[in-house]
């Protein structure tokens, strides 16, 4: 009898911690990610999402896009380094309840300082990331917006047309980086993928190469004089792709309106 009801204690203790961990997974699901971010306060929080195809990187120095875009702290050595495809890490450093530097990682997973809340969802990850880059008033907001772009399945443009619109109601490195990955969805669209910043079209055409150089004197005209021109070549349907984007890249340095415009109406359609 004694061992009957040790043995019926032994596993309502299991069920009553059962139920526990059950409770606990649920309310963590139920938070969203900037509450859970917010729970931890001050310090470092990393968490990881699964990243765009085509985005790799060796989980410390580099992240690589498309087939030669490096971002981060890049040399000449890293060129023989394996570029892992793997997860986007975003590792925050939170002071007085805000985000005050966003630092992002590619392919290999690695062990970060601070509390870690493992995997969460692509899209969220970008929601998220895009909220920071909304109301930062940091150099965050710029960084958090890359994190965002290299998300999954995440889309991710109309925020940043709306973050461009906004003019000087955003930090100025924000806004010049959603302008720039603006530019990219943009030049996506044109290859037929518009919702792929890291979709390209690398012509060994002579000629084109020659054109290329020519819109790229054109973009470093002072005063903005080459925008107009550039702008045309963006819209031309005779110029080729690999042309055209080169166009749509330095439209995105310009930060000149019309090439907001012509962003939307490409993305747009």
């Amino acid at each position: 009898m004694t061992i009957a009801i040790s043995a019926l204690r032994r596993a309502s203790t299991a069920l009553v911690v059962g139920l526990s961990t059950l409770a606990a997974t649920a309310n963590a699901a139920a938070q969203s990610l900037a509450d859970r971010v917010s729970a931890v306060g001050d310090g470092t929080v990393n968490f990881h999402f699964t990243s765009r195809p085509g985005v790799c990187g060796d989980g410390e120095n580099f992240i690589r896009t498309g087939r030669h875009s490096y971002h981060g702290s890049f040399s000449e050595e890293y060129l023989n380094r394996p570029c892992t495809e793997g997860p986007v890490q975003i590792r925050l450093t939170v002071r007085d309840g805000m985000v005050t530097r966003v630092q992002t990682y590619g392919g290999t997973l690695r062990a970060r300082e601070g509390r870690d809340l493992g995997r969460v969802p692509a899209v969220e990850g970008a929601q998220y990331l895009l909220t920071i880059a909304r109301t930062g008033r940091s150099s965050a907001g710029g960084k958090a917006i890359f994190g965002a772009v290299l998300a999954d399945s995440a889309t991710v443009w109309p925020a940043l047309l709306a973050m461009v619109k906004e003019g000087e109601t955003r930090g100025k490195g924000a806004r010049q980086e959603a302008m720039f990955w603006l530019s990219r969805f943009a030049s996506g669209a044109i290859f037929g993928h518009p919702n792929d910043p890291f979709a390209d079209d690398e012509s060994d055409d002579a000629d084109d190469d020659l054109k290329r150089h020519a819109v790229f004197v054109l973009s470093q005209l002072p005063h903005g004089e080459g925008v107009s021109e550039l702008l045309k070549v963006a819209r031309s349907q005779n110029a080729s792709p690999s042309v055209r984007s080169q166009a749509f890249f330095w439209l995105g340095q310009s930060g000149d309106p019309r090439a907001v415009t012509l962003f939307e109406s490409v993305l747009k359609s």
